[in-house]
C-alpha cells in the first residue's frame, strides 16, 4: 500500500504543548471571605462551595483539591491559602481549571491579578468564576474577566475611600478608631467606634503612678518603669515612652489620619492635663519665675538652632517677669538676649529672600535652569539604575517561570526571590532620590517661591513645628548670633534658596545710569553643587540683594 508524501510528512510535524494546553477536564475550588466575623457567622462559604461542585457536575469536571474554605483579604495576593493553592496548580499539570465562586473571590489586586491570570494562561490553567459565565479562551472573554478584576480593585478603593472618611469624622468627634491603648479596657470592642466604652484597668490606675513619679523628675525612664513592673504594672519601657507623650491619657484623640489635630475624646482621661504637661516638661499658663524647662513655645522658636558666634553655644530659652530670653546654654558662657528681639532679627533675615512678584517667571525660568545644570549627572545615574533594575526584574521573571514548571524548588526559589526583592527595593530606594521630572521640578521651583515670596510673614505667624521646620528648611546648620556686632549669619543656605538669592539681585548701576550685567542677567556668584560655604560673604543682610533697597 503507496502512503502519500503528506500522510509521510506528519511525523516532523510540532508536537502538542501539553504544559500550556492540559484541557483534562480537572479543577480545584477555592473559596474565601474577606473577615472572620464573615467566615463565623455566615453560610457564604458553604454557598461558594456548593455552587462550584453543582457548576463543576454540569461540566462534567473532576474535583482534585479544595482550598481556602477561610477569611483572606484579596487586596493582596499573599494569601496562605491562595498561595497553597497557585502552589498546587503549578506542580500538577493536570490540573487546567480553578473554579471560584465570582472573579472577586480570585482577587481584588487589580493589574496583579490581571497579570497573575494571564501568567496561569499561559501554563494551560484557566480560571473559571461560576457566577459569571465568560469564555475566557477567547480575547473578548478574557478582556471582560480583566476589566471585572480591575473593578473590583476599584470597588475596594471606593470602600477605602469611605471607610477612611468615617473614621475621620469619628476620631474628629472625639471617638478612638485604633487598638485599646494600654491601661484601657473596651466593653463593647466588637462595635462600631461610637459604641465603645473605654474604662481604665488596674494597670492603668498604676500607669498614672509613672506619669506622677515623671513629673517630680526624680527618676529616669529606665528607673520608672522597673518601680511600675515591681508595682505589677507590666508596661516595657518603649512603650512606657510613647505612652507619656499620648494625649489619649489626658482625654485627648490624635491620630496619623488627622495629623496637626487634636480633638476632646469620648473616653475617660488617665491623668489631668496639667499632670500630662509635667510629666512632658511643658511650661504651662502661669510659669514659675526664673529659667522654665520650655518646651514648643512658639516665643522660643529659635531655642537650639540658633548659637553664640563666639562660643557656639547653643541658645537655650527662659522666661521671666513674663518677657521670654535667650540664653547660652554650655557652662563659662553667658550671652542673653530678649528673645523678641532676637527673633525680628531672624525675621529681616527671611525677608531677604522676599522678591518682586513682578519677575517670578523669569525668575523660576532662570532657576530651573540653574537646577538642570545641576542634575546632569543624576540623570545619568537614574538612567544606569533602570537598566539594572529592569535585568533584576527579569531575573525574577525568569525564576518565577521555572519555579512554576518545577525546576526550581521552593528553597531556592524563595532565597533568590528575597535577593532580587533586596536588590530591587535597593535601587529603587536610590531612584527615588535621584530621579527627577520636568514636572516635579516646577512643583518644587513653584513651592519655593511660594514660601520664598513671604516667607517672613510665613515664619511669623507659623506654630511653633513649622517654624522649627522652615528654619532647617533654608538654614541646614543653623544660624549664628554675634551680640557684640548685632549681627545674624548662616554657616550654610539650602541650594535652592541660595539660587534666589543669587538670581533675583538686581541689575547695578554705574554712575551713568547704565544698567550693568546682574541680576536674572547674570552668572552665579557662588559656585555650583551644595549649599554655600561659610564665611563673611554668607552674612545674611540680604535685603540689599533681593529687594532692591
Amino acid at each position: 500500500m503507496n502512503i502519500s508524501n503528506s500522510e509521510l510528512l506528519k511525523q516532523f510535524a510540532k508536537k502538542l504543548d501539553v504544559s500550556t494546553n492540559r484541557d483534562t477536564g480537572i479543577c480545584v475550588i477555592y473559596t474565601r471571605v474577606s473577615s472572620k466575623e464573615q467566615a463565623e457567622e455566615n453560610t457564604s462559604l458553604d454557598s461558594q462551595k456548593r455552587y462550584c461542585e453543582e457548576y463543576a457536575q454540569r461540566r462534567n469536571m473532576s474535583i482534585d483539591a479544595y482550598f481556602g474554605g477561610t477569611y483572606e483579604s484579596a487586596k493582596q495576593d499573599e494569601r496562605k491559602e491562595f498561595k497553597k493553592m497557585l502552589e498546587y496548580v503549578n506542580r500538577n499539570k493536570k490540573v487546567d481549571t480553578i473554579l471560584v465562586y465570582s472573579y472577586d473571590r480570585f482577587s481584588r489586586s487589580g493589574s496583579n491579578a490581571t497579570y497573575l491570570s494571564e501568567q496561569l494562561q499561559n501554563k494551560g490553567v484557566k480560571i473559571l468564576a461560576v457566577s459569571q459565565d465568560i469564555d475566557v479562551s477567547s480575547s473578548s472573554g478574557r478582556f471582560q474577566r480583566n476589566m471585572i478584576l480591575m473593578f473590583s480593585q476599584f470597588d475596594n478603593e471606593q470602600r477605602k475611600d469611605k471607610s477612611v472618611k468615617g473614621m475621620i469624622e469619628n476620631l474628629r468627634q472625639g471617638y478612638w478608631i485604633s487598638a485599646t491603648p494600654f491601661g484601657y479596657i473596651n466593653l463593647c470592642k466588637k462595635g462600631k467606634a461610637r459604641t465603645h466604652r473605654y474604662e481604665i484597668t488596674e494597670q492603668g490606675k498604676l500607669l498614672k503612678k509613672g506619669f506622677e513619679l515623671k513629673a517630680q523628675g526624680k527618676l529616669n525612664n529606665l528607673e520608672i518603669v522597673a518601680h511600675l513592673n515591681r508595682l505589677g504594672c507590666k508596661v516595657n519601657y518603649k512603650s512606657f515612652v510613647r505612652i507619656l507623650s499620648n494625649p489619649f491619657y489626658c482625654g485627648y484623640v490624635v491620630h496619623k489620619s488627622i495629623a496637626g489635630e487634636i480633638y476632646p475624646g469620648k473616653h475617660p482621661a488617665l491623668v489631668s492635663e496639667t499632670l500630662f504637661f509635667r510629666a512632658n516638661n511643658i511650661v504651662n499658663e502661669n510659669p514659675h519665675k526664673g529659667i522654665s524647662k520650655s518646651y514648643k513655645i512658639n516665643e522660643l522658636a529659635l531655642k537650639g538652632f540658633a548659637k553664640d558666634e563666639t562660643s557656639l553655644s547653643p541658645f537655650t530659652g527662659y522666661i521671666q517677669k513674663g518677657i521670654y530670653y535667650y540664653k547660652t546654654r554650655d557652662n563659662g558662657t553667658c550671652v542673653n538676649v530678649n528673645a523678641n528681639y532676637l527673633n525680628c532679627l531672624f525675621a529681616e533675615v527671611l525677608k531677604g529672600f522676599e522678591f518682586d512678584t513682578r519677575f517670578r517667571d523669569d525668575l523660576a525660568f532662570a532657576i530651573k535652569n540653574e537646577i538642570n545644570v545641576q542634575l546632569v549627572s543624576q540623570i545619568q545615574e537614574a538612567e544606569q539604575l533602570k537598566k539594572q533594575l529592569n535585568l533584576i526584574k527579569g531575573k525574577k521573571e525568569k525564576l518565577e517561570e521555572r519555579f512554576i514548571e518545577g525546576e526550581v524548588d521552593k528553597p531556592l526559589f524563595e532565597k533568590f526571590r528575597l535577593k532580587y526583592k533586596e536588590e530591587a527595593a535597593e535601587i529603587e530606594m536610590k531612584l527615588g532620590t535621584s530621579t527627577f521630572s520636568s514636572s516635579n521640578i516646577e512643583k518644587v521651583i513653584n513651592k519655593g517661591l511660594e514660601i520664598a515670596g513671604n516667607v517672613s510673614e510665613i515664619w511669623c505667624s507659623s506654630d511653633y513645628d513649622n517654624k522649627v521646620k522652615l528654619q532647617y528648611l533654608l538654614f541646614p546648620e543653623g544660624i549664628l548670633y554675634n551680640k557684640k556686632n548685632n549681627t545674624v549669619r548662616t554657616p550654610k543656605v539650602n541650594t535652592f534658596f541660595s539660587y534666589i538669592a543669587q538670581l533675583a539681585r538686581p541689575p547695578l548701576k554705574n554712575e551713568k545710569a547704565h544698567l550693568l550685567t546682574g541680576g536674572l542677567n547674570s552668572h552665579r556668584v557662588a559656585s555650583p553643587g551644595i549649599e554655600p560655604g561659610s564665611g563673611a560673604s554668607e552674612t545674611l543682610i540680604l535685603s540689599i540683594v533681593l529687594r532692591g533697597q
